[in-house]
């Protein structure tokens, strides 16, 4: 029993470290994407999502979350949900490197698989799932990071060591945030929960925010950004978001006003670019195929 216990704890720890954005945010990336997808890739993906799976992932906005799903199940998928750029606030040098298995490297494999037509339709389907989740993470700019320090000198698990008292805006909720990277995965207040299997109305939720995101963040003034195909640039950018915008905080401290429409604001712009992005990985991979 005990045993079980500890085994169910660690589990649920490793998940607060991995997940991003909340199963709403992966959604609505997944959302804007599909709105720029090609017919003829749209006809594949939900070809795709109808192998394995269960039944709040058959779908695009549902699959964009298996990979959280299945996080206990298949434990080396872990270090897949983030990268880790070291650095430290006091100026100081750090030696340490992100480890070999991270968010860049999964999204290059999981692209190959799903363009490669050898494999077998489970691979591809899977393959698909893990993408549509991981170009989510990848944006998140504390799934770019850890800032490593005297206290913690292997890092701060992308924020989650990094205590603050909840703003208050957020301060009422069941579950405030208590360290930056819970603060920023709901986007600082961006958005709520959204039940799965989806309803009508969280669909029609889903919608709202996407459009609203596309409209605060227009593809046309994005362009050059979007045309951004590596991965690896993706989390460069959320390094240097963490180190301008991210840890301008003291640790214990309640973030105000200023640095919450910040932070709405950046993870605006992230989530689109998250769709947007995700829309020309997917054309470019499945594009040229029939099925």
């Amino acid at each position: 029993m005990r045993r079980t216990l500890l085994s169910a704890l660690l589990i649920s720890a490793l998940a607060s470290i991995a997940s991003a954005w909340h199963d709403t945010g992966h959604m609505v990336v997944a959302d804007i994407a599909r709105a720029r997808l090609k017919p003829n890739v749209i006809s594949q993906i939900d070809d795709l999502l109808k192998v394995g799976g269960d039944a709040k992932t058959q779908d695009m906005f549902g699959a964009a979350c298996w990979a959280d799903d299945v996080r206990s199940q298949r434990r080396e998928s872990g270090p897949w949900h983030y990268i880790n750029y070291h650095f430290r606030l006091d100026g100081k040098e750090t030696d340490n490197l992100p480890d070999a298995e991270n968010v860049v490297v999964a999204i290059a494999r999981f692209k190959k698989v799903l363009g490669d037509e050898n494999a077998t339709k489970e691979d591809r389907a899977d393959a698909l799932r893990f993408i549509l989740h991981f170009v989510g993470d990848v944006h998140q700019p504390l799934h770019a990071v850890a800032c490593d320090s005297d206290e913690h000198p292997n890092g701060d698990k992308g924020g989650n060591d990094f205590q603050i008292l909840p703003p208050g805006s957020l301060a009422s909720m069941n579950r405030p945030p208590k360290n930056l990277h819970s603060l920023w995965d709901m986007a600082g207040g961006l958005y709520q929960s959204t039940p799965r299997p989806l309803t009508a109305e969280g669909i029609a939720s889903l919608d709202k925010l996407a459009r609203h995101l596309e409209k605060e963040n227009p593809a046309d003034k994005l362009s050059k950004e979007i045309e951004v195909s590596d991965p690896e640039a993706w989390a460069k950018e959320g390094l240097a978001i963490a180190k301008e915008s991210v840890y301008n905080l003291k640790p214990g401290e309640a973030p105000g006003s200023d640095y919450m429409i910040k932070c709405r604001k950046i993870c605006s712009k992230r989530l689109a670019l998250a769709g947007y992005r995700l829309a020309n990985l997917l054309n470019e991979v499945l594009g040229s195929k029939s099925r």
